[in-house]
């Protein structure tokens, strides 16, 4: 399989359902890769549209009730970077469901650069925290 991104030792936050889900969302992304490299454009919108958006939405909430229990003082920080990524990531996907042939692919950036950026410095500060305190 074509992979684009490989979850590495610098996508890991210390904390094993975090790191699950990001697992899994680098793998959605992988799978949407190599639909598109198989000439799957249809159908790589479809896996991205139903599968991956349901997904990162399932798994913001879960992070942010994680960070809800263990106190981590960044929380409300960290909710609003979550709420603009969810505010943009949904404007894209109702211009690719009127066909916009631009809106995917700034989707896709925005998601794959999201899983760099986001989880590889921001994401790694809660894991940071909850191992100072003794939480994982």
């Amino acid at each position: 399989m074509k992979e684009l991104i490989q979850l590495t030792e610098d996508l890991l936050t210390g904390v094993e359902e975090m790191d699950k889900d990001h697992a899994e969302l680098v793998s959605m992304l992988n799978h949407t890769y190599q639909l598109l490299y198989e000439g799957k454009k249809q159908e790589a919108e479809e896996f991205f549209q139903k599968k991956i958006l349901w997904y990162v939405d399932y798994h913001l909430t879960r992070e942010e009730k994680f960070m809800e229990s263990i106190g981590y003082p960044e929380r409300e920080r960290h909710r609003k970077a979550h709420e603009n990524f969810r505010r943009v990531i949904t404007d894209l996907a109702k211009h690719i469901e009127t066909g916009n042939p631009n809106a995917f692919k700034e989707a896709l950036a925005l998601a794959w650069g999201w899983l760099a950026g986001h989880i590889g410095k921001v994401d790694k500060r809660y894991g940071e925290y909850a191992r100072e305190k003794g939480l994982i």
